[in-house]
């Protein structure tokens, strides 16, 4: 029921109502012009209190995807996927300041991804409007919102897409790699360029592995955690249940990795392979041997593309990487597939040229 009265100039209302617990609570507002202005605020808070929201109508885009992504995304991801909701956090508050999740449509927000795609590459517009998108579902569902307006968008950016050269080392620099990390394991920066060159592990992962998940008799390591480089600093769950694996090495890696513990390995109560190592450490290491601009992470996606240049079948390359499914590693590795095409179609020939 809801009750209205005028207190000076202005109109307020009190609605009475009961809560998730059945316990009678009240709620008013005040500071309308009219009555009518008080009656419509009142029909919206009824709307909500019915629906059982936790949000007011009016609340903001940024607060609304701050506490979403607090409550259904930070329990659950990496703290590097964490860290691009924060950005995206971020970016709303640049782009979209302090608007009222309500008032935004569908036309409003494709020209803030107009604007936005001035400045950032598809892979940043991608992030930020899939993480929009995903709230806004929830949005939806709360009731604060009639519909997604995302789902009318379209987040194209118009730069130019990164070089594929600024992912990938090439075959000759790959192997360079390997050479040079070989050549001076004693420094522990060479020596995470090499490990990370020859098994594809994610940074956390490289920093989260212990030597009694490396099995020198079946010649592989387990992957079954990562560590926290930016907040706890320590050990963390995986990216995903997919990223728990066994992934092969050779008897060569075996040989380094025995001569590495006994002779340059600095010990450390975690037990860890790698230690006292930073991100950019190992960035400033990596783009030393390529004598170019390249990132750590490319000696990943570097150890994929030869992998698949050697003939190794995207199914298993896809379980060692960790993907959570075959679609990403084929998103990814389309390039190496594309440059693949005529070396499998002279094989396709060869097998009929016997028959």
């Amino acid at each position: 029921m809801a009750n209205f009265r005028k207190r000076g100039k202005t109109w307020q209302y009190r609605i009475s109502f009961k809560d998730n617990n059945g316990v009678y609570q009240k709620e008013e507002k005040g500071g309308f012009k009219t009555k009518k202005e008080a009656e419509a605020a009142a029909d919206e808070a009824k709307k909500r209190l019915n629906s059982h929201s936790e949000f007011d109508r009016d609340i903001t885009l940024y607060d609304f995807f701050k506490h979403w992504s607090e409550v259904y995304k930070k329990p659950h991801v990496t703290e590097a996927t964490w860290r691009t909701y924060k950005r995206t956090l971020n970016l709303i508050d640049k782009y979209i300041k302090d608007k009222p999740l309500s008032s935004i449509t569908p036309t409003f927000y494709q020209s803030v991804l107009n604007i936005m795609a001035e400045t950032y590459r598809q892979e940043s517009m991608d992030k930020f409007y899939f993480q929009i998108k995903s709230a806004m579902k929830i949005a939806v569902h709360e009731k604060i919102i009639s519909e997604n307006f995302a789902d009318f968008t379209k987040a194209k950016s118009k730069l130019a897409a990164r070089p594929v050269e600024e992912k990938f080392l090439h075959e000759d620099e790959y192997l360079n790699l390997l050479t040079v990390g070989e050549e001076k394991m004693q420094y522990t920066s060479y020596f995470a360029c090499y490990l990370t060159a020859v098994t594809g592990l994610r940074f956390a992962e490289l920093l989260g592995l212990t030597w009694d998940h490396i099995d020198y008799k079946l010649k592989e390591i387990s992957i079954q955690k990562t560590w926290d480089y930016s907040i706890t600093n320590d050990f963390a769950d995986t990216k995903n249940e997919s990223s728990k694996r066994k992934i092969p090495i050779s008897d060569k890696t075996v040989e380094l990795l025995q001569q590495y513990k006994e002779n340059y390995w600095h010990e450390n109560k975690y037990n860890r392979v790698i230690y006292n190592l930073s991100n950019n450490g190992l960035n400033k290491t990596v783009k030393k041997i390529a004598g170019r601009k390249i990132h750590p992470h490319s000696l990943r996606h570097s150890f994929a593309s030869y992998l698949i240049y050697k003939g190794v079948d995207l199914l298993t390359v896809s379980k060692l990487l960790g993907h959570e499914n075959l679609n990403v590693t084929l998103k990814v590795y389309a390039h190496q597939l594309k440059e693949m095409e005529q070396k499998n179609n002279d094989v396709i020939r060869g097998i009929f040229d016997k028959l």
